[in-house]
């Protein structure tokens, strides 16, 4: 066992902009002490790579997942409201991803929210997909795809 080298997987992570015609929205929630203070955030990129709109706020005391899940409501009011039609929607949440498709059982303290994101997806159509933490962000334009 001294000897065993167990194999190197890497995964190049890389934001890379939205399909002409739609809109691209990273969003994240964050809570310090898991409940404690709170915020969220989210950033709307065109089919350039510019942003339209960005927000961050501090919200009540909460958890990680349910300010995660908050940041989602928030941003899908937003496009609903500018009347964005085609959103892609990345988090890097998979519980929260998952939880959303179906995949996950919704847990009770979050299951409000998802509802409540079900819905605005049913109104415009949503593209949601997991992000790594690392790709949740887009890198100077020089670097990106």
């Amino acid at each position: 066992m001294e000897q065993f080298t167990p194999p190197l997987k890497v995964t190049k992570v890389l934001w890379e902009m939205p399909p002409q015609g739609w809109i691209k929205v990273n969003c994240d929630g964050a809570s310090r002490g898991n409940p404690g203070r709170s915020s969220i955030g989210y950033t709307l990129r065109d089919d350039e790579g510019n942003i339209n709109y960005a927000c961050g706020m501090l919200i009540h005391e909460t958890t990680n997942n349910e300010a995660e899940a908050l940041a989602i409501v928030e941003e899908l009011k937003y496009c609903e409201a500018k009347g964005f039609a085609q959103v892609i929607l990345q988090t890097d949440s998979l519980l929260l991803n998952n939880a959303i498709e179906g995949i996950w059982a919704v847990s009770w303290v979050i299951a409000e929210y998802v509802d409540e994101i079900a819905k605005a997806m049913s109104r415009i159509h949503v593209k949601l997909s997991h992000i790594m933490r690392e790709g949740n962000c887009r890198p100077s334009s020089e670097s990106s795809t």
